[in-house]
């Protein structure tokens, strides 16, 4: 018998009767979901085409979804979708892309909070199958909202260290109360100084672009500055500042400038923010002098806070930048002059929740997580062993942009978009002189950067020429200093010249290490162009662009932690996606090979190879110079076996045709294997197959999966990869076939995880994006689908009878033979840690690993333990400090991790580019 609770309706007239009521309920729910979208509407004043639409989109999701919480949310969402894509009339032109949706006042009509419709909205999106044109600007705002949080954090403390008797409180009464807006404290100029900030960050575009808005938030305050000394306002301002407006001109007869002292209080770069003023800032303000916006001197910029124009000034910059936020779709900046608006949209939510952990450490400040995600850069998998750790790791995302700057200046210092002397010898070197075929490359692909950084890209504002050229002089100066330092390497390993010459006529060598300076300065300021950009522009493969990466990492040694990081991304980016598109080199490559994809076992060296038991690959093998011989010869070469020693091994010698010269020797192992493959394709797939195991292991990890059951998957995905590479692989990403490969296996081994379950776990991986798994290319007219549709239409359809294979009710379920998985060494970080840039003082754990313990805890405390105590733990902490240290590098290279010579490297990348161009050919 049934409980009552649970028993099942057995008559049909009960059957009706609970019809009946799931109706009126879901009648209920209806009629109150329409009333609250009436009331939107009508607080927003939307037209009768787009209210339609809206309507008719929510019901449909609303259909085939549960929409969990507040439904006012959901419906905000699918106004604001609905209103970003309608076009309507506009008087300057037929028509306008948007319905001038006021995004802010969408919001607080909704009660929703800035940081919960970002949520939202990526939901919305994936469950109405939005374009990646407007997920794109919802990233976009994500970040502006990301940027402009932390520089207002940054904004209070300049303000307060300008103006004395500067009170927020104020500020908020005087929004309140004011009928005629005046400059009579510190108050006004701080909201006067924000608007036009926001006013100059909109029509430069570059609302997302941390280094340059702050430097702009700097040069801002600095006009701020010089009008109110010229005004001789000096009361205003704080005994720190008064002293440099007792003159309006310096020694050199130049207006007085505080952007250098600025710039040394709070985490600027002068360089940058005054030539953010002279060329931006500056021509900003002339022009809006110019079209009566603002009234003042357009020669002195002087004027702008005077009382008889400082209303005027006020709310025509509240105008223009109005029109900005409407036209745009953009959230209301000015909300961070109101601590109350703040809290209404989340801007202080995280802070709150991380509020208690930070007096519990004891600490000053912490960044909130918003910050952090979408302002600094993700380790990923294969690179969190090979960079070294943070000096400060609390610091927060504008010292940590700027930091990355001032490295990058400091690596250029003194140098010119140029060849220095020191190049300008080695090319000088080669047979045939490249100086002036290098220097009309970079002519012709200057042009092409500051045109499409000029151009609308994926629905982004163009950007302004100036910041174009600016970037392409930087990255045509980091171009010659890593040519420099990689020929350098070479020049001292190399007897002839002639690979130099060859490599020196490559151009897809001189094309990616131009678009990887230019990708490393596109980061390094923090720009709205983001990889892979700069690939689309120069219509570079990345097939050809990821070889070069290793190279510069290894051949630059003084690149900042966050570009090591952001190098390691964009080489997965490529492994993982672009070397697989369908017009892709690789596929080109494969073709004229004619042969199959290469297995794991066959393209890595045995010490990369994990041992499992009597017959592992993982022996000795030959040795990784002669490795490269194979790699090194030219197209000129037979193979000659011949006897060695006396024994029956047959040893390869590599010989030219024409000189008889021996090249180079490859040895048998001591298993008898063939020689590992060494070409292009496979040289890739070694990378590739790395990273694809660290993070299968990840994966598996997370879901509690164990070695043996890991060991199918991984060998199931190799079958995938040899036998199914162009059906499974091509226009797709490795994600979802290693998912896919989780799931089928997991599945016929009885021990099954659910999609649900295995797609929670691949979110946790530095790499993922809810568009991996929920817009799949199903066949090659691009008809997408989910993960799961992927699975049963074309994955289970090529794998199954493989898989099978595996399960325990046949008689091959444990005699299938696995495939070894790779070997991942460990490279542990040195555990020292600097305290200070300008002290010499480094903290190293007690107990940190292979350190020997001490037989008591060892304590000093400055001012009352005795010296011998700090002798003792000098001595404990010295014993380590023999052991090698650990270099800087990526995956992938053949050698010990503390070899800091990459010739390897650049051998095995030189050839990639010269056998792809004959093959190509």
């Amino acid at each position: 018998m049934f409980p009552s609770a649970v028993r099942p309706t057995s008559t049909r007239r009960s059957q009706e009767l609970v019809k009946q009521e799931a109706m009126g309920e879901e009648n209920v729910h209806e009629d109150e979901a329409y009333e609250r979208f009436q009331e939107l509407c009508s607080d927003l004043n939307l037209d009768s085409v787009t209210k339609e639409n809206t309507w008719k989109t929510f019901t449909t999701v609303r259909s085939k979804y549960t929409l969990e919480g507040d439904i006012a949310h959901w419906l905000c969402c699918a106004v604001y979708v609905a209103c970003r894509q309608a076009s309507v009339p506009s008087v300057n032109s037929p028509t306008v892309h948007g319905n001038y949706v006021n995004l802010t006042r969408l919001l607080r009509t909704s009660r929703l909070s800035l940081t919960e419709f970002f949520d939202k909205s990526r939901k919305w999106g994936d469950m109405t199958n939005l374009n990646q044109e407007f997920r794109s600007k919802i990233e976009r705002l994500e970040r502006n909202f990301a940027v402009t949080t932390c520089i207002f954090k940054k904004f209070d403390p300049i303000f307060a260290g300008l103006f004395k008797d500067f009170s927020r409180r104020e500020l908020e009464e005087n929004r309140a109360n004011r009928k005629k807006l005046s400059p009579k404290s510190a108050s006004d100029l701080f909201e006067f100084c924000w608007t036009l900030f926001l006013c100059v960050k909109s029509s430069l575009r570059i609302s997302d672009d941390l280094v340059n808005s702050y430097h702009l938030l700097l040069s801002c305050s600095d006009l701020i500055f010089y009008n109110v000394a010229h005004a001789g306002r000096k009361n205003l301002l704080t005994a720190q500042f008064a002293e440099s407006a007792e003159n309006l001109v310096d020694s050199v007869g130049e207006p007085i400038c505080i952007i250098h002292k600025l710039c040394d209080l709070y985490d600027g770069i002068s360089v940058e923010a005054k030539t953010i003023k002279e060329f931006w800032l500056k021509p900003k303000i002339r022009s809006m002098i110019e079209q009566g916006t603002l009234k003042g001197d357009s020669e002195a910029l002087t004027g702008l806070i005077d009382e008889s124009v400082f209303e005027h000034n006020s709310k025509r910059l509240e105008k223009e930048y109005e029109e900005f936020v409407l036209t745009e779709g953009d959230f209301d900046e000015r909300m961070y002059l109101s601590e109350l608006r703040q809290a209404d949209f989340g801007v202080d939510q995280v802070d709150t929740q991380l509020d208690y952990l930070r007096q519990s450490m004891g600490l000053k400040a912490f960044p909130p997580l918003q910050e952090l995600k979408h302002l600094m850069p993700q380790t990923p998998l294969t690179g969190k062993k090979y960079v070294s750790e943070k000096e400060d790791n609390l610091s927060s995302p504008i010292s940590n942009a700027t930091q990355t700057v001032s490295r990058l200046q400091a690596l250029l210092s003194n140098r010119r978009p140029e060849p220095s002397p020191a190049l300008l010898e080695l090319l000088n070197s080669c047979s045939r002189n490249p100086v002036q075929s290098i220097h009309d490359r970079l002519q012709k692909y200057g042009q092409l950067f500051c045109q499409g950084y000029s151009l609308k890209y994926d629905n982004q504002p163009g950007l302004h020429s100036e910041f174009a050229q600016f970037r392409s002089q930087i990255g045509q100066t980091l171009y010659y200093r890593l040519l420099e330092s990689i020929l350098t390497a070479e020049s001292k390993l190399r007897v002839d010249n002639s690979e130099l010459t060859d490599l020196m006529e490559e151009e897809n060598f001189h094309v990616s290490l131009l678009a990887c300076s230019l990708e490393i300065v596109l980061f390094s300021y923090n720009s709205q162009r983001r990889f892979p950009w700069i690939l689309e522009t120069f219509k570079l493969p990345g097939y050809h662009f990821y070889k070069v990466v290793e190279v510069i990492i290894r051949a630059e040694e003084n690149l900042c932690r966050d570009v090591v990081k952001h190098l390691s991304q964009v080489e997965e980016k490529v492994l993982e996606e672009l070397a697989w598109k369908i017009d892709s080199p690789f596929w080109v490559a494969l073709a004229k090979k004619n042969e199959a994809i290469p297995s794991c076992e066959e393209v890595l060296l045995p010490s990369q190879i994990e041992k499992m038991g009597g017959d592992s690959q993982a022996g000795n093998g030959e040795s990784a110079p002669k490795r490269y011989a194979v790699i090194k010869t030219p197209s000129g070469e037979k193979c000659v076996p011949v006897a060695v020693g006396g024994t029956n091994q047959s040893t390869l010698i590599i010989q030219d045709k024409t000189s008889s010269q021996i090249l180079g020797v490859v040895l048998p192992s001591k298993h008898g294997d063939k020689p590992k493959k060494g070409n292009s394709t496979a040289l890739f797939l070694r990378k590739f197959y790395h990273l694809s195991y660290v993070r299968l292991q990840d994966l598996c990890k997370n879901l509690c999966v164990d070695d043996e059951l890991l060991r199918k998957i991984w060998t199931c995905f190799q079958n995938a990869i040899v036998n199914h590479v162009e059906e499974l692989m091509k226009s797709r990403h490795l994600d979802q076939i290693l998912m896919c490969c989780v799931y089928v296996v997991a599945k016929v081994v009885g021990n099954e995880k659910t999609f649900t379950e295995i797609m929670r776990c691949y979110r946790l991986q530095p790499q993922s994006a809810s568009h991996i798994y929920r817009s799949v290319p199903l066949t090659k007219e691009d008809e997408r689908g989910d993960l799961i549709k992927f699975y049963n239409t074309i994955f289970i359809g090529r794998m199954q009878k493989y898989a099978l294979k595996f399960s325990t009710k046949t008689d091959e379920g444990n005699n299938v033979p696995l495939s070894p998985v790779p070997h991942l060494k460990a490279t542990p970080l040195s555990p020292c840690r600097k305290v200070s840039n300008k002290h010499s003082v480094f903290l190293r754990p007690l107990r940190a690993p292979k350190t020997p313990s001490p037989s008591k805890q060892l304590r000093y405390n400055f001012n009352r333990s005795p010296n011998s105590n700090l002798k003792a733990i000098n001595a404990m902490v010295q014993i380590a400090d023999n052991k090698p240290k650990v270099v800087k590098r990526l995956l992938g290279d053949d050698g010990p991790v503390a070899d800091p010579i990459p010739s390897k490297v650049f051998a095995r990348r030189l050839q990639e580019f010269i056998e792809d161009r004959q093959i190509l050919e």
